[in-house]
């Protein structure tokens, strides 16, 4: 009981430090000008106690002021913190900061806003680098105001108090590290789950069809047909009507199938990918008179049904176009899986195009790429005169949502 206490305060505490570590690195200029505000109000009665107002103090304010307002507009531009300008600049804000640490032990509290920033955009040893001067002048006048002996730093007791503010800058780029790494995190399962909704949207919308529209388009045929076995309306003014309405909703019934075919393919709910493209290909060789070889290479597995459904169509398209436009006597689909990626290519032996005449770029083609590239897959087209046509689509392997197995194939 006690642990599960401690546990949850530890997760409590967790997520109140990152959530202010957050707010500090997305509004870091706040942070700063607050902690700025705070030590010259500290540092002030001392300096308008002197016998006359410091020009070089307040000349190290202004400057400082101004690189606040730089470097928050340079961390937006440069978010990995690698240019050299940004590097410069850090360099030159923690060189400010000492100057003002130099007069007065107070400014050391507007190093503590810096410290995440530049441990979190910076590379380490840049960050580790830049705080040195800031560091130097903070234990000089920490010696100055508390010990009154400038002489009398503790270089060795400095060394591990520099030590230990390495350490918290260590903790606070591993925790901007899991915060990116979070970040990625939910975009990806956000990402996943758009998938996972318009999959479920495009079934049930497939199931609607089928349960009205099809259904609903097949009863009317039948019963057309029905009524014109029992009365032959041959010598009647309304044959003509109920052939019409026959005609349109066959017409309509078609339309629906089409629809359903495009939403949740029936041969990909019944066969895996290979035993799909097989069937695809035996189908579209019976029609074209065309030969169609289909090769598969390396273990197939299941992956997510968009990433079927794109090769599907890819192989449909592909050869579609072979049997209309190319004049070949024979094709070859090729499904190569990879580690990471699933690549389709089809390739025939027709007359082929030169592609940047504009040949051969019509719809079908141009569905094909602005689909694969929808799923950050590469498509192309490679063909020459009379040499044939190859088309490649490579797109990466996404596994389907719980690792469900493909269904079962049915004849």
């Amino acid at each position: 009981m006690a642990m599960a206490a401690g546990n949850r305060e530890g997760m409590t505490s967790a997520r109140v430090l990152e959530k202010g570590l957050r707010r500090l690195l997305e509004h870091p200029s706040q942070f700063t000008y607050g902690a700025l505000a705070i030590s010259t109000a500290i540092a002030l009665p001392g300096e308008l106690a002197a016998p006359r107002m410091p020009l070089a103090g307040l000349a190290s304010l202004a400057a400082f002021l101004i690189w606040v307002r730089l470097w928050s507009t340079r961390r937006v531009r440069d978010p990995s913190g690698r240019g050299i300008t940004t590097i410069a600049l850090a360099f030159a804000g923690t060189l400010l900061l000492a100057s003002l640490a130099l007069r007065h032990l107070s400014f050391s509290l507007v190093g503590a806003t810096l410290l995440p920033q530049y441990f979190a955009s910076l590379p380490l040893a840049a960050a580790a680098l830049a705080f040195v001067p800031m560091f130097i002048a903070a234990e000089y006048s920490h010696a100055l105001a508390i010990l009154a002996d400038p002489a009398g730093v503790a270089w060795a007791s400095a060394f591990i108090r520099g030590a230990a503010v390495i350490l918290v800058g260590l903790c606070f780029k591993v925790l901007a590290i899991q915060m990116d790494e979070r970040a990625v995190l939910q975009a990806s399962v956000a990402a996943a789950e758009r998938r996972a909704g318009v999959l479920e949207e495009r079934q049930r919308l497939a199931r609607e069809i089928h349960d009205t529209l099809a259904q609903g388009f097949a009863g009317i045929a039948v019963h057309l047909e029905r009524a014109e076995q029992l009365d032959a309306l041959a010598s009647s003014p309304a044959k003509a009507h109920v052939d019409l309405a026959r005609s349109v909703a066959r017409e309509g019934l078609e339309e629906a199938r089409r629809m359903l075919g495009a939403l949740r393919p029936e041969i990909l709910t019944q066969r895996a990918l290979p035993e799909a493209l097989s069937r695809v290909c035996e189908d579209w060789s019976r029609r074209s008179g065309i030969a169609a070889n289909l090769s598969i290479t390396g273990a197939s597995s299941p992956m997510h049904p968009d990433i079927e459904l794109t090769v599907l169509r890819g192989v449909q398209e592909a050869l579609t176009n072979v049997a209309r436009h190319s004049g070949a006597r024979t094709a070859a689909v090729t499904l190569s899986y990879m580690e990471d990626l699933v690549v389709l290519d089809v390739q025939d032996d027709g007359r082929g195009f030169v592609p940047a005449a504009g040949t051969g770029t019509g719809y079908g083609l141009t569905g094909m790429r602005e689909r694969t590239e929808s799923l950050n897959g590469e498509f192309s087209v490679e063909s020459l005169l009379g040499e044939g046509t190859t088309i490649s689509m490579s797109l990466p392997v996404l596994r389907p949502a719980g690792g469900e197995a493909p269904a079962e194939g049915v004849s």
